[in-house]
């Protein structure tokens, strides 16, 4: 726009000077007029263009914009210079040229003091343009630092619950009497899933989803004392993995291997109790059954109990309709 508006004004003065007298009819007087009132006019459009320059450089200083003034000044001064030698020579007047050069002079030595002025501000702006770019590699570094030392400390302490975690299942222990070995850790999962099965079992009732329960509630009358722990550990990790700003998935994969068929089978039917809604969302949004086989299940209709998220992570998943902050 500023160029197309430029080039216009170059083209109306030529026009006007064109039909003010021919180009052969030109002196210096007329050829200097019309370059002065382009240079005029350039400058009028152009000078917002070099004032941005010059204060918000984009290469950090000025330095461009001053040097291409300097050299315009120098060439400016140069051909007024040229012009009047050549016009006192051809009047012989050698006297007034050197009045002529004295007062051309004075402003040209206080022109380049000026730009000596302006060389100092090139030198201020590298100063700050520099110690801006420190100040962002600094910012930078010290983001990148605080998101490893974030990152440690919630790896830390994930792998410590984890830890724990698995503490918690090996002190679980079913003596079944002085005839049986007593069962410890993760066995004990085997031995719970068929205390449910054999309930379920044994109730005719034709609701899928309440004998379900009914075996689970058996259950949990039984070995609670060990049951209550497992299941509020293990949901305080996946409720520490859901509020830290990691990457979520990855941890809870981790935390999923973790489990084995017979303990995800135990959390697929603790997660049927209203007092488990919570952790029933977790399993959906986070996947938790994705390793759980189905043919564990008392009835392959079960599976309905979810939702498809549950086991599988490419399937849609509904946000958590909770905020559960640490406490």
């Amino acid at each position: 726009m500023r160029f197309g508006l430029w080039l216009a004004g170059l083209a109306v003065l030529a026009g006007g000077a064109y039909a003010y007298r021919p180009v052969t009819d030109f002196g210096i007087e007329t050829w200097l007029t019309i370059g002065i009132i382009a240079a005029t006019w350039s400058i009028v459009i152009f000078t917002s263009t070099v004032v941005d320059r010059i204060v918000a450089p984009n290469d950090g200083d000025s330095r461009g914009v001053f040097t291409a003034l300097l050299s315009l000044a120098f060439a400016a001064m140069g051909g007024v210079f040229v012009v009047a030698v050549h016009a006192q020579a051809a009047e012989k007047n050698w006297g007034t040229f050197g009045d002529f050069l004295g007062g051309v002079l004075n402003p040209v030595l206080t022109f380049l003091s000026f730009m000596a002025l302006l060389f100092t501000i090139i030198l201020q702006q590298r100063e700050i343009h520099g110690a801006k770019e420190d100040a962002k590699v600094l910012q930078s570094q010290r983001h990148a630092d605080r998101l490893s030392s974030e990152r440690m400390q919630f790896e830390n302490t994930f792998f410590q619950m984890v830890s724990i975690h698995n503490t918690i299942v090996n002190s679980i222990d079913v003596d079944r009497g002085p005839s049986k070995n007593q069962l410890r850790g993760r066995e004990c999962f085997k031995h719970f899933r068929d205390v449910m099965q054999s309930f379920y079992d044994a109730d005719g009732s034709p609701d899928e989803l309440k004998k379900s329960l009914a075996a689970h509630d058996h259950l949990w009358k039984s070995y609670q004392n060990d049951l209550a722990h497992y299941y509020r550990y293990l949901y305080n990790i996946i409720r520490f993995i859901n509020e830290s700003d990691v990457n979520k998935l990855r941890y809870i994969r981790i935390l999923r291997a973790q489990l084995s068929d017979f303990e995800l089978l135990v959390l697929f039917y603790n997660g049927l109790f209203p007092l488990a809604a919570k952790f029933k969302e977790y399993v959906e949004f986070f996947t938790l059954f994705n390793n759980l086989p189905k043919d564990l299940l008392f009835n392959r209709s079960h599976e309905e109990f979810y939702e498809p998220s549950a086991f599988d992570e490419r399937a849609p998943k509904k946000p958590l309709s909770f905020t559960d902050p640490a406490t």
